[in-house]
């Protein structure tokens, strides 16, 4: 698990790869325009990785921004399906607000 802490804010990431090719990348914290190119970065090898899907598990993430549904975004682009699982109220509204629920494939 790494911690991503600039002057902004702070995230954690764990990204692992099972044996059937699929991802799952947990994110806690705060994701927002001053860590997400650290969180992409981090998050890059294991997209490359997956076979078929990546799986967000967004338990612990407490605030995304923008820029956080655009790395979402250009990580669905990068594989076969994405999926988003547990977002908190806040996250799931803004996922909601973007009309990118089916695109995230967003799961409770």
């Amino acid at each position: 698990m790494a911690k991503l802490d600039d002057e902004g804010a702070r995230a954690t990431v764990d990204a692992t790869v099972d044996a059937s090719g699929a991802a799952t990348i947990h994110l806690a914290g705060e994701l927002d325009i001053s860590n997400v190119p650290d969180v992409e970065a981090r998050i890059g090898p294991t997209v490359e990785q997956a076979d078929r899907q990546v799986v967000f598990d967004l338990t612990g993430l407490t605030f995304m921004d923008s820029s956080g549904i655009a790395m979402l975004l250009r990580t669905a682009g990068r594989t076969a399906a994405v999926e988003v699982r547990n977002p908190s109220d806040t996250v799931r509204s803004i996922i909601d607000a973007t009309g990118l629920a089916d695109v995230l494939h967003l799961a409770l």
